[in-house]
């Protein structure tokens, strides 16, 4: 932000000495009505220019409320502006705006609202930030299908391949930000782990940290694709993969924007004897037990408005990961993968918005087995259209772009027979959207039986959104590939 020179605020504050020495206490706040007054800001405008004789405003008093379990030092480190900045008051809504999306994108409020009091006499404005905070603690029982996403599952719908169990999540632990997570999960695909996220260590709130221990079991797992297909072996009485793993992560976050996460993994693999007579390239070195370390660096620089569903903004990330160290004795273990995402949003129109958005990953290694191997299909990385298809790959690359134009511009209701504010206000919008999509996977090992590995790939359609509450997505879309497939899709997260 820009800041007139400290000297003007200096001269202010000597000049209000006499008028009160709390006047930027709350007891000032609290007999506001002779001395200020409310004013509506409109975030995306200039500061109206009647209302102050001066180019510049003082930030006095800055305030919280509805932070019942929100500790304060949380809030204070997403805001761009603090009591005693001197700014222009033409930057005044952009530098509000920008502290309420940062709010927003901590995920521990539904609504966070900004109101202006501006002092009758002089260039002096509290602030003040209400919110409705989240519920924090969800015991979620689990009944879900096991496929990479539920297109997959529409071609062959089977209860028998299901996941059961509970998901018990504490978010904002303490009022700090904190996350702690138990997770017990049976059925087709087993998982127990347990997690903890404390997101600030020091005291100037730049360094946090995460540990989660776990284990997975299956039943079933896939051996190999075929006609961009994946092939699945059963064990009869047994696991086909027993992994155990321990994940730890450090994160620096000096500023608002950019995040630094330095890792370092321990897995432990057990396959089944027959997934290696199937496919001799299934695992590391062709041997039933892989162990490993990991370790990884990811860079993250964040200016999308609304994490998401952004409208508005860019976002870039690099990850680098190396699986296998050499420390273990029959590690045999041994990829470099690089990954990035670029997306960049624009506003055209109150109602249009363009987004456009490029995938990249590469990786290297005198032996990439093929349960190591993740091209596109899985979460995010996908040409739309291609959705019932796995295209396997060391490299690929997915450019996607987006126009949408907004049916239901973002309304709050309240739900009357709840009384709990947390789940009874509810924000909601609509989207239309019109796409194109093209990606590339390059596959040296095991491309002869699938015919879209190294191929181009491209798609396009129209879809419609449903953006709401607690960061949640409903996605339908109908799409045309370039090899003449069409159909109606289901995503439960923003395309871009």
């Amino acid at each position: 932000m820009k800041l007139i020179p400290i000297y003007l605020t200096a001269i202010l504050l000597l000049l209000l000495r006499g008028e009160s020495s709390n006047l930027f206490g709350q007891s000032q706040l609290a007999n506001m009505g002779s001395s200020y007054r409310y004013v509506p800001v409109e975030f995306e405008s200039s500061f109206p220019d009647n209302l102050l004789q001066t180019d510049y405003v003082i930030i006095g008093n800055i305030e919280f409320e509805g932070n019942d379990a929100t500790q304060q030092h949380i809030l204070t480190r997403e805001l761009t502006l603090e009591s005693g900045d001197t700014i222009y008051k033409s930057n005044l809504p952009k530098v509000l705006e920008q502290s309420r999306e940062n709010l927003m994108n901590t995920s521990l409020f539904n609504f966070v609202n900004v109101s202006l009091l501006l002092h009758d006499l002089l260039p002096l404005a509290n602030v003040k930030f209400t919110f409705v905070e989240r519920w924090y603690i969800w015991p979620f029982p689990i009944f879900e299908v096991a496929e990479r996403n539920l297109n997959d599952w529409a071609l062959n719908p089977s209860f028998t391949r299901t996941n059961y169990g509970v998901y018990i999540v504490k978010e904002n632990f303490r009022g700090r930000m904190e996350r702690i997570s138990l997770l017990a999960r049976a059925g087709y695909r087993q998982n127990y782990s347990i997690g903890y996220t404390v997101p600030y260590l020091n005291p100037s709130q730049t360094m946090g940290f995460s540990l989660r221990v776990g284990m997975n079991l299956s039943n079933e797992i896939d051996y190999l694709t075929r006609d961009n297909t994946q092939l699945f072996y059963s064990e009869d009485g047994s696991f086909a993969l027993k992994q155990y793993y321990i994940q730890s992560n450090l994160f620096y976050r000096k500023g608002i924007h950019q995040t630094h996460t330095f890792s370092a993994h321990y897995n432990r693999y057990r396959f089944a004897d027959s997934l290696l007579i199937l496919n001799p390239q299934f695992s590391p070195g062709s041997k039933t037990r892989a162990p490993f370390f990991t370790l990884g660096y990811e860079f993250k620089n964040d200016h999308r408005d609304l994490r998401a569903y952004p409208l508005k903004g860019h976002y870039f990330d690099i990850r680098l990961t190396r699986q296998g160290l050499g420390l273990l004795r029959n590690e045999e273990m041994d990829i470099t993968t690089a990954e990035t995402s670029f997306r960049k949003y624009w506003k055209l129109h109150p109602r249009w918005h363009f987004a456009s958005g490029i995938n990249a990953k590469f990786s290297f290694g005198n032996f990439k087995p093929y349960y190591m191997q993740q091209g596109l299909g899985f979460k995010g990385d996908i040409v739309r259209g291609y959705e019932n298809y796995v295209i396997d790959g060391q490299h690929f690359g997915v450019l996607k772009t987006n126009f949408k134009y907004t049916l239901l511009p973002n309304r709050t209701s309240t739900i009357g027979f709840i009384n709990n504010e947390k789940f009874s206000r509810v924000h909601y919008a609509i989207y239309l959207n019109f796409f194109t999509d093209v990606g590339y996977v390059r596959d040296n090992m095991f491309f002869q039986n699938n015919p879209y590995s190294n191929n181009i790939l491209g798609g396009g359609g129209i879809g419609v959104d449903l953006v709401t509450y607690y960061d949640k997505v409903f996605r339908t879309e109908f799409s045309v590939t370039r090899h003449g497939d069409a159909g109606i899709y289901l995503h439960l997260i923003a395309p871009i």
